[in-house]
């Protein structure tokens, strides 16, 4: 059992490893951890439960955890329609971790989150969850 556990637990830092390296601190995965996770809750704040659940099922189980933390499922989906919004949103859910790391500009490590999920989950995936955001959020995706 300590092995399998062990196996999630690289596989998560692997993914942390792709994020810090995609916000251009490769050994920072602290970092890549607070912002993934204010990414994580402002994006699954927007989207339908069923998606949240579709997409996470392409990532690394110790992921999905971050992903799910204290998620309250029956809470009403945010109607967030602008970049700023989102971004907004961002900043709130990482306000206590992850406000330092975001910067002025969190733009391009919102990005640096999206393009590491893009490399666990399907094309198709990522169509379904772009469906449900403004072409403002769903930008955001094109990385």
């Amino acid at each position: 059992m300590a092995s399998q556990f062990e196996h999630y637990a690289y596989e998560g830092d692997i993914f942390l490893k792709k994020v810090a390296g995609e916000l251009g601190t490769p050994d920072d995965t602290d970092c890549a951890f607070r912002v993934s996770q204010a990414v994580f809750y402002a994006l699954r704040d927007r989207i339908t439960v069923e998606e949240s659940q579709d997409l996470i099922s392409q990532l690394p189980m110790a992921i999905k955890a971050v992903y799910v933390n204290g998620w309250k499922l029956g809470k009403e989906r945010e109607k967030y329609k602008t970049r700023q919004e989102f971004l907004n949103a961002v900043y709130a859910h990482g306000a206590r971790t992850a406000g330092r790391d975001l910067g002025d500009d969190p733009r391009p490590k919102v990005q640096a989150v999206f393009k590491a999920i893009k490399h666990y989950v399907s094309e198709g995936e990522m169509r379904h969850v772009r469906s449900q955001l403004p072409r403002e959020i769903a930008d955001l995706l094109d990385v």
